[in-house]
């Protein structure tokens, strides 16, 4: 399997890595399909997928992984005391310009089907895809959000999409597919948690960081708010079993090829 890398240089010195990775085989007649996963982490986990590529994956991430702290998110005032450029700082809407950026690079070196190119995220990364959904919806087919961080920012991603859902509504979406999932166990403790490893006060503590998060409440708002939009289909679940770090396997390659086959 072909996994070219590069790296895009951006405009305050950091840079943004890529990888790429194709099936075996012949390019469809129409061209790659292909994936825009915004973690190099879940870029490998998606391409060892067991059943194989169904077209063409793009990683792509913070040359640092800390910054996708800050590049996924909308551009904030720092009040954590934490130390970070102003480059750093710049939020979502640059990074949406880089995303088109290697999207540009990538469809100079392979031949992609413009109907068929899917924006995949987990966690802040699900957070950015919700920013691009809400903001340029028709740019990808299809969205592919595992476990959204609907806690950031005081629950920023259900008051993003309740403000802008009318805006997005009125698009019109005949063909635009969202796959939205969360880990049965992101609000609450997984069994494996339950037993002599972890004391009772590391449990507590670990309990009421998920309830307050609400991870599993907020994606069922933020499925309720897309469910309101005519022709966007829509396709949300918990996944049983899953807690958030591995809740990927079950929702990002899952989500492509639903969108592959509803498309």
């Amino acid at each position: 399997m072909d996994s070219p890398a590069f790296d895009l240089p951006l405009e305050d010195g950091r840079v943004c890595a890529v990888r790429v990775a194709a099936p075996p085989g012949p390019m469809p007649a129409g061209g790659w399909p292909v994936a825009y996963v915004l973690d190099l982490k879940q870029f490998e986990t998606m391409r060892a997928d067991a059943a194989g590529l169904p077209g063409l994956l793009v990683g792509l991430g913070p040359g640092v992984p800390e910054d996708r702290r800050w590049d996924y998110v909308p551009t904030v005032r720092r009040t954590d005391g934490c130390d970070a450029s102003p480059g750093v700082r710049a939020g979502a809407a640059r990074w949406l310009r880089t995303l088109d950026r290697v999207r540009a690079r990538v469809g100079g070196d392979w031949r992609l089907d413009p109907h068929r190119q899917v924006l995949c995220g987990h966690s802040l990364g699900a957070l950015f895809a919700l920013y691009v959904l809400t903001h340029r919806p028709q740019a990808f087919g299809g969205y592919v959000l595992s476990s959204p961080s609907v806690w950031w920012g005081g629950r920023y991603a259900v008051r993003l999409l309740r403000r802008r859902r009318a805006w997005l509504c009125a698009q019109g979406l005949p063909a635009l597919g969202v796959r939205l999932t969360v880990g049965e166990h992101e609000q609450s403790l997984a069994p494996e948690e339950s037993g002599p490893a972890l004391d009772a006060a590391e449990r507590a503590r670990r309990l009421a960081l998920r309830r307050e998060r609400a991870m599993v409440d907020g994606m069922r708002e933020l499925a309720g708010e897309l469910a309101l939009c005519p022709g966007l289909r829509l396709d949300n679940a918990v996944l049983a079993g899953r807690t958030h770090r591995s809740a990927p396997l079950d929702a990002l390659m899952p989500g492509w090829r639903w969108l592959l086959a509803e498309g």
